[in-house]
């Protein structure tokens, strides 16, 4: 991957149902955890949201990776015992459609350092939105400006610290970004090929 990547021509057709295809199987990664705990929230959604943002055009496309994460919680949801529905829940996935207009900012000029520092910011925000949430509705956190330094920064008692949660989440979302953006890349230069010499065919066919 070029570390300037040109805007270029927006997914479509094929190229997009591929694309949705691999968010979808890229979201069942997020399984891992379960096996490993040291992978605690080591997850692709976040890089999901960002590059779909960047590379998906449409008033609808944010349907795509919703879908993705929706069908990965549907098994998700009974392994860690949430509601999809639940306040925390729909915290959560309003942090990935911010994230996702992250993505929709920085389309116009994409680089590999914006994605990558795009994936820092949106660890970060991801982070500190739940983190706050957390913090307003757990009683285990004295509600003043320590508390919420303890809900970013130390997390529960009895609970892996919260920096450890924001390290994975932040290496999780600059890896699959990466991944995700390559992938977008060469399905967008298929893509762009194949209209050339479908252009170059009509013409001769014109000419004929």
């Amino acid at each position: 991957m070029n570390s300037t990547l040109k805007e270029g021509l927006p997914l479509r057709g094929k190229s997009i149902l591929a694309f949705a295809i691999l968010l979808i199987f890229v979201g069942f990664s997020r399984h891992l955890p379960l096996d490993y705990p040291n992978l605690f929230n080591f997850s692709p959604v976040l890089a999901i949201f960002l590059v779909a943002g960047a590379y998906l055009k449409g008033k609808l496309s944010f349907l795509v990776p919703l879908l993705a994460v929706f069908l990965s919680d549907l098994t998700l949801s009974k392994n860690y015992g949430t509601d999809i529905l639940e306040p925390f829940m729909l915290v959560t996935l309003s942090s990935y459609l911010f994230i996702f207009f992250i993505g929709r900012k920085i389309c116009k000029s994409l680089s590999v350092p914006k994605l990558l520092g795009s994936g820092i910011v949106s660890a970060l925000i991801f982070h500190v939105i739940t983190c706050s949430f957390s913090w307003m509705v757990n009683p285990a956190y004295l509600k003043s400006p320590a508390g919420w330094v303890q809900s970013i920064f130390i997390g529960e008692p009895g609970y892996a610290p919260s920096y450890l949660f924001l390290r994975n989440s932040m290496l999780s979302t600059v890896l699959f970004t990466l991944v995700l953006a390559y992938a977008a890349n060469l399905l967008r230069k298929e893509q762009s090929l194949f209209k050339s010499f479908k252009n170059t065919t009509d013409r001769l066919l014109k000419a004929d």
